[in-house]
């Protein structure tokens, strides 16, 4: 999966998706039709990497230029994710008790990244109007 396929995913959950760029060029942040951030996307970076390995996850597989998606999360679902799958960590950059990140193309089925994405979406966006 590209980047860009997967912002494209999340442009198409709900009317009025945005992508914004509040921390800089390098991270897509993308937002429901009300403002509320679902989902950070960018690319990993060597000190991404050496960070993510430091303070959690030393195991994951994840290479410089791999695509990282950060997604909201139901505090219940949190530990099942992490458990399931090597590649979804803690929230990187964000409150580890309600955001997961996610490297793409590892061990998550597309399928699931797309639940994921629409559970992100749906837990921001409660009404949905």
């Amino acid at each position: 999966m590209t980047k860009d396929q997967l912002i494209k995913d999340c442009l198409n959950l709900g009317e009025g998706c945005v992508v914004d760029y509040p921390y800089g060029p390098t991270v897509e942040v993308l937002k429901n039709n009300k403002g509320k951030s679902f989902a950070l996307v960018g690319f990993l970076a060597a000190t991404d990497i050496a960070s993510i390995k430091k303070n959690c996850c030393e195991n994951v597989p994840m290479n410089e230029s791999d695509i990282f998606i950060t997604l909201k999360c139901s505090p219940e679902l949190i530990p099942v994710f992490r458990q399931k799958y090597l590649a979804v960590i803690p929230g990187y950059y964000s409150n580890k008790n309600h955001w997961n990140t996610i490297i793409v193309d590892k061990d998550v089925p597309h399928e699931e990244l797309i639940k994921m994405v629409q559970l992100s979406y749906d837990l921001v966006t409660p009404n949905k109007k």
